[in-house]
């Protein structure tokens, strides 16, 4: 009777989770994502944070700009590099840090990503940024970086394209990762 039951509670949850794949999947095909990464390190090291486009391809786009905003108190801006993606069709890499102007504890850092050919830019991991957890940061936080962004199409005059975002974040342990 137990194998019944099992088999019974098995076999409703299952057909729950079929149920609602197909209105999650439908949701996020809507819009073309750029997400931020996670990571896990400890003050004083290093941290790294991949920037991850997806896309439906129903749009060709050509040129992203996204704002990640951090706390400077806990984290500094090392570097970015060019993921696959991006070299790929030699898309240009920038990457800037200027003071948040509506919160001083604040930095953004401004990253755009452009296609230099006309090609669209692929889906993938189009750059890893690199931070500093710094010395004076708690341990056992997590730092949000706050992701805000916006796309453009390849078209002689270019169109700006819905661009949803998810941020990221940096875990400070206590111990070494």
């Amino acid at each position: 009777m137990d194998r019944f039951r099992l088999a019974t509670i098995l076999m409703v949850l299952l057909l729950s989770f079929q149920a609602a794949v197909p209105a999650v999947q439908h949701e996020s095909d809507t819009t073309d994502r750029l997400s931020l990464g996670f990571d896990k390190s400890n003050p004083g090291n290093l941290a790294f944070i991949g920037i991850i486009f997806s896309t439906q391809g129903e749009v060709e786009i050509g040129r992203i700009v996204a704002e990640i905003t951090f706390p400077r108190q806990l984290l500094s801006f090392e570097e970015a590099r060019a993921g696959l993606p991006i070299k790929a069709i030699n898309a240009e890499l920038s990457a800037e840090v200027r003071d948040d102007d509506s919160n001083p504890e604040n930095s953004v850092l401004d990253v755009v990503i452009a296609s230099t050919t006309g090609a669209a830019i692929p889906a993938g991991t189009l750059a890893n940024l690199t931070f500093t957890l710094l010395p004076e940061a708690p341990t056992q936080h997590i730092i949000e970086l706050k992701n805000k962004a916006e796309a453009f199409t390849t078209d002689d005059s270019p169109e700006p394209v819905e661009l949803s975002t998810t941020n990221g974040e940096i875990e400070s342990l206590a111990t070494p990762a």
